[in-house]
């Protein structure tokens, strides 16, 4: 648990200031790339995946455009009016420009002394997300039940929703359901914001996780089905 709740503590929230302009430098967006036939031509998730140039697994890639499609259509679209993209890399996320400056450091809370944000397969909460493909599952490299829904849940507070993280209705939630949902983990019973990102990664992962959800925190099930309103 506590190695988990270590990896979790690295899936943080870059400042929006970061980036001067919403749309990667590099990569091609899903509806100019030949895997674009795999989607429906009108899918919102046509603007939002951005691929990369170099040669990448496309079956890993495939995977985690599918996971993210499991979100509401309607949250999907509000994602693609907002401007905001999963970029997917291969390599060092310190590799993408945006992430470069953090070359060498030391995610938030990670107590290895060996692991730097050189070794971070993703991070979220501003217009530009940056998943590493054939990264998605718990254990490589991060704590999270799906990389690519755990990240995309950041900017989904942060942008679209315009900060759940400090709405009284989900602080409310959080701590009265945090510490079943979560028992003994630190990480999302001290930020908000992480719980939230975990909750929504839970929620449209698969019909398990989501059931797990609605039967633990049941609260918190229903404060992410209203978002699809």
């Amino acid at each position: 648990m506590r190695y988990i709740n270590l990896l979790l503590s690295i899936l943080l929230i870059i400042p929006l200031t970061s980036f001067s302009h919403p749309f990667p430098s590099q990569g091609i967006l899903l509806e100019d790339s030949k895997l674009h036939s795999f989607f429906s031509s009108d899918a919102p998730i046509q603007k939002i995946i951005v691929l990369p140039e170099q040669k990448f697994n496309q079956n890993e890639a495939l995977k985690i455009i599918k996971t993210i499609e499991h979100i509401h259509p309607s949250i999907l679209r509000k994602i693609a009016a907002k401007r905001i993209y999963v970029k997917l890399f291969t390599g060092k996320i310190t590799d993408e420009r945006i992430a470069a400056h953090l070359h060498g450091k030391h995610p938030r809370g990670y107590l290895f002394a060996d692991f730097t944000w050189d070794d971070v397969p993703g991070m979220g909460g501003t217009h530009i997300v940056l998943v590493k493909i054939g990264h998605s599952e718990r254990g490589k490299g991060h704590g999270s039940i799906n990389l690519e829904l755990h990240e995309l849940a950041h900017s989904v507070d942060s942008i679209v929703f315009n900060g759940i993280r400090s709405q009284p209705r989900f602080l409310e939630i959080w701590r009265k359901e945090a510490h079943h949902l979560f028992s003994g983990n630190s990480y999302f019973l001290n930020y908000p914001e992480e719980y939230f990102a975990e909750s929504f990664a839970m929620y449209y992962y698969n019909e398990e996780t989501r059931q797990q959800l609605k039967k633990t925190a049941p609260l918190t099930y229903q404060y992410i089905k209203n978002l699809e309103k």
